[in-house]
């Protein structure tokens, strides 16, 4: 057990290393290069996931339109180049003898699942330069993630009691929900204070952004474990150890990202 919480603890840390410099970074480039990467290693574990329910999507064609997604992204050509990768799935379906409707309609979802939900991370980091925001803003929806997921492991394990969900992820708990929205709320109303657009709004506003934000995160944790519970897989892949595969590090942000993306732009429009 020491050893695997130790093996977690190292990869866990190194990961953040990682992500913090690459969003720290006064270039866009290595946040760039770091979501593209995540995004096609991710896709290739959910086009593996959807095989094993007998959805042979393309292995090759699909990661290529995640990436092509995510490098739109940081040309700013999204969301109007969306338009050609979902065109590809469609055609290339045509174009295949004897494909079932669900291959092109599985092929738009990871899409839009593993492509443009990423690069939303991308966009951010765009809005925050464009804007004159502090790259700390950008961390933000990943810090939040980080500490939500963590005070809902933690609690769940402590006092859990009560499952949330047991048909898609037995371990989870009403307690360890919980326990991921405060400290969500704490974390949003302490850090999001001292950074524009949201400087200006009261204390209780940001706890329950920061609230909304770990709910919607940990409503992306319960969406992927559908499709795991669906063929019988605890994780994606084991790539990362104790981790999990890709996938299961993004599943929360695939969700928690956009949405602070979206409300972020809502404040400027104001």
């Amino acid at each position: 057990m020491a050893s695997r919480l130790l093996s977690r603890a190292l990869i866990g840390g190194a990961l953040a290393l990682i992500v913090v410099a690459a969003v720290r970074a006064d270039r866009p480039e290595p946040l760039a290069l770091l979501v593209a990467a995540w995004s096609v290693l991710a896709t290739v574990e959910f086009v593996r996931l959807l095989a094993l329910a007998e959805i042979r999507l393309n292995r090759w064609l699909v990661p290529l339109l995640s990436l092509a997604t995510v490098t739109a992204a940081y040309v700013d050509w999204l969301p109007e180049f969306l338009i050609a990768p979902l065109a590809v799935v469609l055609l290339a379906a045509v174009a295949t003898r004897e494909t079932k409707p669900r291959i092109p309609v599985y092929g738009t979802f990871v899409v839009l699942y593993l492509g443009f939900l990423p690069a939303h991370l991308v966009m951010l980091k765009d809005l925050a330069v464009e804007e004159g925001f502090s790259s700390w803003l950008v961390l933000f929806p990943l810090a939040l993630t980080w500490v939500s997921d963590t005070a809902a492991f933690a609690a769940g394990r402590l006092f859990g009691r009560h499952p949330l969900s047991p048909n898609l992820s037995p371990r989870k708990t009403i307690e360890g929900l919980l326990a991921g929205l405060l400290a969500a709320a704490a974390l949003c109303a302490g850090w999001l204070r001292f950074f524009a657009p949201f400087d200006a709004r009261p204390v209780w506003w940001l706890a329950v952004v920061g609230a909304g934000l770990s709910a919607v995160g940990q409503a992306g944790d319960l969406f992927e474990s559908m499709f795991k519970r669906a063929v019988g897989v605890k994780d994606s892949s084991t790539l990362l150890g104790q981790h999990g595969g890709f996938l299961d590090r993004c599943d929360s942000l695939l969700f928690c990202i956009p949405a602070f993306y979206y409300l972020t732009r809502v404040l400027l429009s104001r």
